[in-house]
């Protein structure tokens, strides 16, 4: 054992670690307990104690090697193929011949075996001695006997860095995940697997934790404490996924990426600021406050609108009947459902709703896109405006449509107070930020935000603003501005759904160019897609 002193500040947010769990028996008549860090749920055993493999013989590596099954290798291996393409397409776009996997904590290399056998060329790096040594000897695999903070690898040389149920064995996680993002290339693909551990769960449940190994065990992470020592140590965005088990004991997959640029500033990704008579008028400087109502005031000052039980339960229900029938829990795979599903006119051209969406941008606003899905997105921190052309210039709302009650373990939606407010950002900056390959599909917006969320980060803290979390009831309605800052929490619960309708709008003068737009029975309007099928003339909108 290492002798550490128990962390009084969490490594990860610098919180404090003030839930206390009983102490628990350890062999040699030792006692041990869990502290867990209420500012990001993540845990530390008490005493901080992490174990030394450094030293420790062969033998008690696997004490039956006839029970020795690969097949998990075999899952890990597809499962970063799966978040490389999604990810860092260019990491496999090409093959992975020239590519680099550096495994950490690879023990004797079986991962790294079976990547090696799919053409990676691989490396691994582990304190084990004699492990290392056997998997250097017995698989001819390059592992280094050292711990990652003091490999002698060279930085910004791998496409991917593995790290496969490690990280709650290290002295401090979050300086280890900054020795791994300093391994990576640019762009590169982290991946880390744990035992998924909700503080707040087991708080409420009982600890347990003779199952998660508290003897040996240093960290216990959840979705959330891991992504928030990721962005500590410097990575954006993350994805995470949840794997086997039950009631909150699943195999936690974590996988982010190293920012393209490590700093930016608003002049690399903003313009200055339109004239007044480019932007909505609630937008503008010059404004007539008296003129306003409550509704418009909130808007101008906060960017964002809540109405409570406004959309009537019959038009909930009649849309929930139509989208139960999809399977898939990401709904219609399609952008523009509502062509087709007139129980969507219905609910996200409500009347009521279409008056106050032109009341708030100053003109008619036109539906042009849904997403259906009843998981959460898990989309990182972005602003619509800038995923537009940037003629639009904030002519574009978005509105959430709560079908049921969302609580806060399902991932709600989450967003920053007043960021509408800050300098406006282009497209055609931020496309200087994406790889070029991807610069003309649809996964642009994905690459930008690897860039852009650890800035975003900055920005929050530095101005200690709030993030809210959009809890809701069914038939509430959340209304955001194009540049408010917003995103998709990781989930807590994994299994429960986060039913809900996101509808995007974008003003009838900004559609002219874009093609025909006809008028729903409520009054509202919506842009129609012409590979789909053509207009309605009787209920076309003029819009030249």
């Amino acid at each position: 054992m290492n002798g550490l002193q128990t962390n009084s500040n969490c490594p990860a947010c610098d919180g404090v670690f003030d839930i206390t769990y009983p102490p628990f028996d350890l062999p040699l008549d030792q006692k041990a307990g869990i502290n867990a860090c209420t500012g990001c749920g993540l845990a530390q055993r008490d005493p901080g104690v992490a174990f030394d493999f450094t030293h420790l013989g062969a033998k008690h590596y696997m004490d039956d090697w006839k029970v020795l099954d690969l097949s998990g290798s075999s899952f890990k291996f597809e499962r970063m193929l799966e978040a490389a393409r999604e990810l860092t397409p260019w990491v496999v776009k090409t093959g992975p011949w020239d590519k680099h996997v550096l495994d950490v904590g690879s023990g004797p290399g079986y991962f790294l075996f079976h990547c090696r056998a799919h053409g990676w060329k691989v490396s691994g790096v582990d304190p084990w001695l004699e492990i290392a040594a056997w998997g250097t000897k017995h698989l001819n695999l390059d592992i280094e006997a050292a711990r990652i903070e003091d490999s002698e690898i060279a930085e910004k040389s791998q496409e991917v860095v593995t790290a496969l149920d490690v990280i709650s064995f290290t002295e401090d996680p979050v300086a280890f995940l900054k020795a791994c993002r300093a391994k990576l290339k640019p762009g590169g693909l982290m991946m880390v697997s744990t035992p998924n551990y909700d503080s707040a769960a087991r708080h409420e449940h009982g600890p347990g934790w003779p199952g998660l190994s508290a003897n040996v065990r240093r960290w216990f992470f959840s979705p959330q404490s891991l992504e928030r020592a990721a962005q500590t140590a410097g990575f954006g965005a993350c994805r995470v996924q949840l794997a086997g088990g039950a009631n909150g004991d699943e195999e936690l997959l974590f996988y982010a990426q190293s920012p393209f640029k490590a700093a930016i500033s608003w002049d690399d990704i903003a313009e200055q600021v339109p004239s007044d008579n480019m932007l909505p008028p609630l937008d503008r400087k010059s404004v007539n406050e008296d003129l306003l109502n409550d509704q418009q005031r909130h808007w101008r000052d906060n960017g964002y609108l809540i109405l409570r039980n406004f959309i009537p339960p019959d038009v909930v229900d009649a849309y929930c009947r139509v989208r139960e029938k999809i399977s898939a829990p990401g709904g219609w795979d399609d952008e523009t459902p509502y062509m087709e599903i007139k129980e969507i006119r219905d609910l996200c051209l409500f009347q009521p709703l279409v008056k106050t969406l032109a009341s708030l941008i100053g003109e008619e606003m036109v539906m042009n896109l849904n997403l259906t899905g009843w998981k959460t997105t898990q989309r990182d921190w972005h602003q619509d405006d800038y995923l537009n052309p940037d003629e639009v210039r904030g002519r574009y709302v978005a509105c959430w449509f709560a079908l049921d009650t969302i609580t806060p373990d399902s991932g709600p939606f989450q967003f920053v107070p007043g960021s509408h407010k800050w300098p406006h950002i282009k497209k055609s900056k931020i496309l200087n930020f994406v790889p070029d390959e991807v610069r003309e599909t649809r996964a642009w917006p994905i690459h930008s935000e690897r860039v852009l969320t650890p800035f975003f980060e900055e920005k929050i803290a530095a101005e200690n603003l709030e993030k809210v979390e959009f809890t809701a009831e069914k038939g509430d309605v959340l209304i955001w501005h194009a540049r408010l800052l917003h995103r998709g929490t990781v989930a807590k619960n994994p299994d429960r759904l986060r039913k809900a309708i996101i509808s995007h709008y974008t003003a009838l003068d900004a559609m002219k160019h874009y093609g025909a737009v006809e008028r729903w029975d409520t009054g509202g309007l919506y842009f129609v897609e012409g590979k789909k099928r053509d207009a309605d003339p009787a209920r076309v909108v003029e819009t030249l």
